[in-house]
C-alpha cells in the first residue's frame, strides 16, 4: 500500500514537472479596460485634449513618453499633460493579438503596420531597465506600469499604454520608439 503510494507520487512529481506550462505572452483585455481604451480613441479622434488630460493623465505622477535621439540614444520625458495626439486614429474593434510595424525601404508599399485595427496586448516595456527612480511613489506607479500595463497600438503611429492604478485607468506611457524607422533605414542603407 505504502510503495503504491509512494509511486503515484512519484510518477505526479515527474509528470508535472514535464508538463510545459504557458502563460499567454497576449492577455486578453477586459471589458472595462476595453471600454475605456474606446473613450480614449473617441477623445483622440476629437482632439479632446482637455478631457483627456483631465480624465486619463494620473495628475501626481502623469506619463512617461519614450523617443529616440538623434545618436539614437533612448530618452525619457516625465509629463503631466498631453500636449498632442494623432487626430486620424481609426476606431476598430479592440483585438488582442501581437502586431508587427513593418519599417520598408520602400515606404509607399509596406511602411506601416500589418494589420489593420486597434490592438491590445499586455506587454512588457523594458524602457525602465536603466531609469533612476526619483522616490519611493514614482517606483510605485512605474511598478505598477510593468505588471499591470497593456500597450495599446492603434493603426496610426501612436502607441500608449494604459494601466490600472488606484481603481482608475490612466495612459501611462506613450511608445515613439517601436515606430521609429531611423536606425534600420540607416543600417541598410549602409548595407546597400
Amino acid at each position: 500500500m505504502i510503495k503504491n503510494l509512494i509511486f503515484i507520487f512519484v510518477t505526479l512529481f515527474f509528470t508535472a514537472c514535464s508538463v510545459k506550462f504557458d502563460i499567454p505572452f497576449s492577455k486578453e483585455p477586459n471589458s472595462e479596460l476595453k471600454k475605456e481604451i474606446t473613450k480614449v480613441l473617441y477623445l483622440m479622434k476629437k482632439d479632446d485634449l482637455e478631457s483627456l488630460n483631465s480624465n486619463y493623465i494620473n495628475k501626481d505622477f502623469g506619463f512617461y513618453e519614450f523617443r529616440l535621439d538623434r545618436e539614437f540614444n533612448l530618452i525619457t520625458e516625465h509629463k503631466f499633460t498631453l500636449e498632442e495626439v494623432d487626430k486620424f486614429i481609426e476606431i476598430f474593434e479592440i483585438s488582442s493579438k501581437p502586431v508587427e510595424f513593418d519599417c520598408s525601404f520602400d515606404l509607399d508599399t509596406g511602411y506601416g503596420w500589418k494589420e489593420d485595427g486597434v490592438f491590445v496586448i499586455k506587454n512588457r516595456v523594458n524602457y525602465f531597465d536603466n531609469y533612476k527612480f526619483k522616490d519611493e511613489k514614482e517606483k510605485k506607479f512605474i511598478n505598477n506600469i510593468l505588471k499591470n500595463g497593456y500597450e495599446v497600438i492603434t493603426l496610426s503611429q501612436m502607441i500608449f499604454y494604459m494601466s490600472r492604478f488606484e481603481g482608475k485607468y490612466y495612459i501611462v506611457l506613450i511608445d515613439n520608439v517601436k515606430t521609429d524607422c531611423r536606425k534600420k533605414f540607416e543600417i541598410e542603407s549602409k548595407n546597400l
